[in-house]
C-alpha cells in the first residue's frame, strides 16, 4: 500500500485519464532476497516493528526494501507518485514475474487504482488490493514483498513509515488484505496508531508536515509554469507542464464539459500560494 499525502485522492481514478505506457516488471530474484538497501535506522524500525506484528521469519527472506524510486520502478513495472511516502507491493509467482517478461500497463495518474494482469499490488494511496492469499497458500509460492521508503523522512517519519507498510504485509500474509478508505483516519490509521504507540492526531499532523516537505523539494525542481483557470467559476489549476488536450473543470461539472473549458491564465515561472499543490487537482476532467 501506498502511504502518501493526507489529502484523499480517490476521485482522480474516475475523473482524470491520461496515456498508457508500459514498464517490464525486474522483480528481484528469490535467490538474492533479502534485499535491504536502506538507512540504518529503517532497517532497525523493520526488526523492531516485524518483532512486534509476530511476522513469520520465512516472509522477511523474501523482503527487497529500497529508498530509490527508481529501483523500486524497476521491480514493479510501475513510476511511484512523486508523493508517495512508502509504498508496500505484494507480487505473486508467476511465471512472468519470475523471468521479468511481465508487463504492466501504467496510467499516470496521481492514483492508478488497478490491478494487472500479472497481480502486481500497488496502492496510490493504494492501487487496489487483489484477492485475499491464503497463509497456506504464501507459504508454498514464489512470492516477494516489495517496499519503498522515502529517503528524504525524518527520523519519526521513517519509523512510522515503516510500521505502515508492515502493517500492509502484515494483512498480506494473514490473507486479509484491506483498503485504504481514508489515510490516516480508518482502520488501517487506528492500527498505526496502536503499533506505534502514538496518537492519531499526532500521525495525521506528521502526514501533513512530511507530505508539504515533500511538495517543497518536488516544486525546487519541477516549480509551476502555468496556470489555467475556469471562466464561469474562477477556480485555478496550477501546473508544471501544458494541458496536452483539452480539460474542463470538474467543481462545475464531472464529466468534461466544453463550457468549463479551462484556459491559460498565465505561463513562466510563477511564485503563488498555490506552488505547493500537486501538480494534477482532483477536479480536472480530461477529454
Amino acid at each position: 500500500m501506498t502511504r502518501f499525502r493526507s489529502q484523499s485522492t480517490n476521485r482522480m481514478q474516475n475523473t482524470a485519464k491520461k496515456p498508457q505506457s508500459s514498464l517490464v516488471i525486474e522483480p528481484p530474484a528469490l535467490h538474492v532476497l533479502p534485499i535491504l538497501h536502506a538507512h540504518p535506522d529503517v532497517l532497525y524500525w523493520l526488526d523492531h516493528y516485524w518483532a512486534k506484528l509476530n511476522l513469520n521469519q520465512a516472509e522477511r527472506g523474501r523482503i527487497a526494501l529500497t529508498q530509490d524510486r527508481r529501483e523500486f520502478a524497476r521491480w514493479t513495472g510501475r513510476r511511484l507518485n512523486p508523493l508517495a511516502l512508502g509504498c508496500y507491493c505484494y507480487l505473486p509467482g508467476t511465471p512472468e514475474a519470475e523471468h521479468g517478461r511481465g508487463q504492466v500497463s501504467m496510467s499516470n495518474t496521481a492514483s492508478p487504482h488497478a490491478i494487472e494482469p500479472n497481480g502486481a499490488q500497488l496502492p496510490l494511496p493504494g492501487f487496489d488490493v487483489i484477492a485475499p492469499s491464503s497463509p497456506s497458500h504464501l507459504s508454498t509460492s514464489r512470492h516477494r514483498h516489495l517496499i519503498f521508503i522515502e529517503s528524504d523522512l525524518l527520523a519519526l517519519g521513517r519509523e512510522v513509515t515503516i510500521a505502515h507498510e508492515l502493517i500492509h504485509l502484515s494483512d498480506r500474509v494473514r490473507g486479509r488484505p484491506r483498503r485504504h478508505h481514508c489515510h490516516g483516519y480508518d482502520a488501517i490509521a487506528v492500527d498505526e496508531a496502536a503499533l506505534t504507540e502514538r496518537d492519531p492526531e499526532v500521525l495525521r499532523q506528521l502526514l501533513r508536515d512530511e507530505t508539504a516537505r515533500r511538495e517543497k523539494v518536488l516544486r525546487s525542481s519541477r516549480p509551476i509554469k502555468y496556470l489555467y483557470a475556469c471562466p464561469e467559476c474562477g477556480k485555478e489549476y496550477p501546473r508544471v507542464r501544458r494541458y496536452s488536450r483539452p480539460v474542463s473543470c470538474g467543481a462545475c461539472d464531472r464529466t468534461y464539459n466544453p463550457k468549463f473549458l479551462l484556459i491559460l491564465k498565465a505561463e513562466g515561472l510563477l511564485h503563488t500560494p498555490t506552488d505547493d499543490l500537486p501538480e494534477l487537482d482532483d477536479d480536472e476532467i480530461i477529454l
